[in-house]
This record gives structure tokens, sequence and C-alpha cells, in this order.
């Protein structure tokens, strides 16, 4: 008699059960919760401030009185949208002298992307969370229906706090912290299985948040 093959799909292997708002439901009955960190060139400051940024640093770190994860992804940036959209504006334009300034610009940009792989970096603080956090000391099975909404509404202000303190102490460090959720937290799980979704399409919104960026 032949043996039965057994089906296995992609979601199998994968820990994650579901998302729910800010919070990422494991199934093993844990859960998690994702703050995006901004960042500062080090490098670029003077050494009176790279050294208080690591003074702030230990600090941040000595406050903690429950475990993270720092996790830095890093994309590649695509900007063949981005030139199409230079080529679109040089077609567009009847002023000689923009024309010959963007043209100036787009060789620019292709000459500092020659044979290099610019990547946009992106910092996250993964906070963890387990149900033994609430004495509960049976076991939860795995499926969607094991994790009661009881649970989650338990445990929702235990990672409140978590979060709260995190974004406190980064903000003492300068930086700016936002809790990501429900699509902002599907698509960074989403780009982690997925190494396609790594290549970021670098468009005229990116460029002007750059330049936003930069301004401040």
């Amino acid at each position: 008699m032949a043996k039965q093959k057994v089906k296995s799909t992609t979601q199998s292997f994968i820990e994650i059960l579901d998302v729910v708002e800010d919070i990422v439901l494991l199934k093993n009955g844990n859960m998690c919760s994702v703050i995006n960190v901004s960042s500062v060139n080090f490098y670029l400051l003077s050494r009176e401030e790279q050294n208080a940024r690591i003074a702030g640093y230990v600090a941040f770190l000595n406050s903690l009185s429950f475990p993270i994860q720092i996790i830095v992804q890093s994309k590649g940036v695509n900007l063949s949208f981005y030139l199409k959209l230079i080529d679109q504006k040089i077609a567009s334009c009847n002023n000689s002298l923009i024309i010959k300034h963007l043209n100036l610009y787009k060789d620019f940009i292709q000459q500092l992307t020659k044979g290099e792989t610019l990547l946009d970096k992106n910092i996250y603080i993964v906070i963890p969370f387990s149900y033994l956090e609430l004495g509960a000391m049976t076991s939860i099975k795995t499926g969607i229906n094991s994790l009661s909404t009881d649970l989650l509404e338990k445990a929702r202000p235990v990672i409140s706090s978590k979060q709260n303190n995190i974004i406190t102490q980064v903000q003492r460090l300068g930086l700016y912290a936002n809790v990501l959720k429900d699509q902002e937290l599907i698509k960074l799980l989403y780009g982690f299985f997925n190494e396609q979704a790594l290549i970021m399409d670098f468009n005229s919104k990116d460029i002007n948040n750059v330049l936003f960026t930069a301004k401040k």
C-alpha cells in the first residue's frame, strides 16, 4: 500500500499566527510588538555628541527591566522608477536651463549608483511578551481558536506599558519612535519571508521624505 504524501504549506513552518492591531500573535501563545526607531549618522557627529549618544544608549539598556531585540533591516534601493520620473520631467520641460540641470542631476545619480548597491536601513525594536508573565501555567495549543480574546486583553496593558517605556527612553536619545500597526506590521513580516520585497522602489514620495528629513 503506497504511503500517502503529507502536504505541507509554507504557513506551517512560520511561527506567526496572526496580527491584531499592534500585536503579533505567535503559535506558541506568546506575542510581540515592534517599534520603528529613527536613526542618525553617527560619524557625522562631533566627538562630544558621539560620547553623549553612547552614554545615552548605555543608560537606555540599563533602564530596561525586560528583554528586547534590536533588528537592523537593510533594503536595496531600486532607482529605475525615479530615473524614469526624471526622464518624464525632461520630456515635458520647455526650459533649456532646467533641462540641462535635470540631465546633470540624472548623470550624477547614475554615476553615484554605478556598480554600487544603495541600501536603505531601518531600525526596529521588538518587544516580546510571554503568556507566563500573566501567571498562566497552562500550555496553549497551536490554533487560531486557542488564543483567547481574554488572554489578549490581559496582555495588552502589559505590552502597552513596555511600548511607552521604550518610546520614552528612545525620545531621550533625541530619536523618533512609533509602534507599527496592522498593515505596517504585515508589510514588515512579509519582507522577512520574501527576499524580493526587500527591494525598495525609490520614487518621488521617497525623495520628498529624504529632503524633508535633511531640512530638519
